[in-house]
């Protein structure tokens, strides 16, 4: 943090009402040329530094060093992985940049202004006002401060003249186009103390002083003014999608706590490994002759027991019986003495009659509770033809919670929100029509959810929220569905966090979370995909939100064809299933 400084005993008056200014022209650079910068700083930054959005700037030196001494923490609260550099900076805005330089802290719980009282920034441009660097946007009265408008570079340099103290150069016309502006003294007295060398370089004989003030532009004046070395991360890293190997069928990758090895499960019924880092691949087990698979039926799931090291206890989802109509099997397995190779024995966990060949679901996974969650699709069809997404008697069209250690062949947990009223025990949610992978990320549970003919979904709830009503048949995304007497036997609907059209795309596929911190530009994104189209995009979880998406087709140079799965390791790095395929994200190299 800035230190507090006394050197700004001059009362400080906006002269001007603020209106945002028009835009740079294309002859005047993005960016403030600035005095002699001093000799870039060692960096432990990551490659591409705090920000994921301002690599190859010009200022991205001065970003990070004001963002090493808590001027900054980002543009995009509460991730703040970007500076949004090319924005520009409102008056508020600046309040804030300036308290944390200058350190300031007194208040003297004045209410100054009238016009902030809704501001996020109001603390701020009161600790500016008390310390007498403003008095306001509209004298003579100077009951406002004008917290949205757009600072100008010369009312910028108002601001930093008087907060720095900054009294020599007035006069010295430093540049050709400022003669008109009433803030031309304080231009001249910044220029003399090397903060600026103006806006047009090499000729640097203009200021640009009604053209506004941008983030990057900011973060470089602020630099200068602290004193501060800019602080050069190494440069951005470049991904790519690796194919490591190949599994017929592949529809879900996972890991063991215990073991580096990948366990990738192929929709015929066999579980294959395949070593760390890819490559030919070993049967773990192989319940081909019990699985039927045809269309969407087949062995869609796998999740390794808690305590497998110790129990060495495994569970599989897969469709049995031949037909439309077909039981959905969560069966036990265990390992054998061989860590490669599973025994054959089956245990019977749970059947579940489905009445149509689609819409199986199939997701199992052990929640942070300890207990089994299973996804079930809507019994197939379309339009919820069986009226299972809203009813609470059936477990299709749910989630359902089980405890695999609490009864043989599994309890009910106590806190399942139907024990003891009217609901089938077994279910956490209601209301999916086919969770085609969904996953648990820390104290969220993020479903993908594939949507009937408009609107593709993925939901995000807190892990521990018992009865949620995901909307379907009464709601597609956000749409009204149907409503129809089968699709209205719920209420208090929740809506998914990120939906899209389906047009040319036809089926969502969920979702996993990266968490190598030697990948920071994927680290903490959810990625997703759909099975038509070709492309891989992600976000970040803020809260139940979804915020900050990205596309990573490009970039990973997919073209045609569908993802069905995803998977990650041990170390966090994201596997993407593709046509039997199995890529892993990597850093790039040369």
């Amino acid at each position: 943090m800035g230190r507090t400084r006394s050197a700004f005993a001059v009362i400080a008056l906006i002269t001007t009402v603020l209106v945002p200014p028009v835009l740079a022209t294309d002859s005047v650079p993005n960016g403030e040329s600035g005095a002699a910068a001093p000799v870039a700083a060692a960096s432990d930054l990551p490659p591409g530094g705090t920000f994921g959005d301002d690599d190859g700037n010009i200022h991205e030196g001065a970003i990070e060093a004001i963002a090493a001494v808590g001027i900054t923490k980002g543009c995009n609260p509460p991730v703040n992985d970007l500076f949004c550099p090319g924005d520009t900076v409102t008056r508020g805005q600046m309040a804030a940049f300036m308290v944390r330089a200058l350190g300031l802290t007194a208040t003297a719980g004045s209410d100054t202004f009238g016009d902030d009282d809704a501001s996020v920034f109001q603390v701020d441009i009161e600790k500016l006002a008390f310390a007498e660097i403003t008095k306001g946007c509209n004298p003579p009265a100077n009951d406002n401060f004008c917290p949205n408008d757009v600072v100008t570079r010369g009312q910028m340099a108002a601001f930093l003249a008087r907060a720095y103290g900054y009294t020599a150069g007035a006069g010295n016309n430093t540049f050709v186009d400022d003669d008109f502006s009433p803030f031309q003294s304080d231009i001249d007295r910044l220029a003399a103390a090397g903060i600026t060398n103006g806006c047009n370089p090499p000729a640097n004989d203009r200021f640009c002083p009604d053209e506004p003030v941008l983030r990057d532009q900011m973060a470089a004046f602020l630099m200068r003014t602290e004193g501060l070395t800019p602080n050069v991360p190494p440069p951005a890293q470049s991904l790519t999608a690796v194919n490591i190997g190949f599994v017929s069928g592949a529809v879900l990758l996972l890991t063991n706590p215990g073991q580096d090895d990948l366990f990738v499960v192929g929709k015929s019924g066999r579980i294959e490994i395949m070593p760390p880092g890819g490559g030919s691949t070993s049967v773990f087990l192989d319940i081909t002759a019990k699985v039927s698979d045809s269309g969407e039926k087949g062995l869609l799931g796998m999740a390794f027991h808690p305590d497998y090291a110790t129990n060495g206890k495994f569970y599989v989802y897969y469709s049995m019986g031949s037909g439309a109509e077909h039981t959905s099997r969560v069966a036990e397995y265990t390992v054998s003495g061989n860590p490669l190779v599973a025994n054959t024995t089956e245990k019977v966990i749970l059947d579940v009659a489905q009445p149509a060949s689609n819409h199986n679901g199939g997701m199992i996974q052990f929640g942070p509770d300890g207990y089994l969650y299973i996804g079930y699709g809507d019994g197939g069809g379309g339009g919820d033809t069986f009226g299972q997404g809203q009813d609470i008697d059936t477990l299709l069209g749910g989630m359902v919670r089980i405890d695999v250690d609490g009864g043989d062949p599994y309890a009910i947990p106590t806190d399942n929100p139907y024990v003891g009223t009217a609901g089938a025990d077994e279910l956490w949610a209601i209301g999916l029509r086919n969770p085609w992978r969904w996953t648990f990320a820390g104290d969220k549970l993020v479903i993908a959810d594939v949507g009937q003919n408009t609107r593709e979904e993925i939901n995000i709830v807190d892990a521990d929220e018992a009865g949620v009503n995901y909307g379907w048949c009464r709601y597609e995304g956000t749409f009204e569905f149907s409503s129809a007497t089968k699709c209205l036997g719920g209420s208090n609907y929740t809506f998914p966090a990120l939906e899209y059209n389906t047009g040319s795309s036809c089926a969502v596929t969920g979702g996993v979370v990266a968490s190598n911190p030697d990948i920071p530009r994927t680290n903490g994104r959810y990625f997703y995909g759909d099975a038509c189209q070709g492309w891989i995009r992600s976000f970040q979880i803020s809260g139940n939100s979804a915020i900050n998406e990205q596309d990573w087709t490009s970039e990973f140079g997919f073209g045609g064809g569908g993802t069905w799965g995803f998977g990650t390791d041990n170390d966090g790095n994201v596997y993407i299933l593709r046509g039997g395929s199995v890529f892993m994200i990597q850093v790039e190299t040369s």
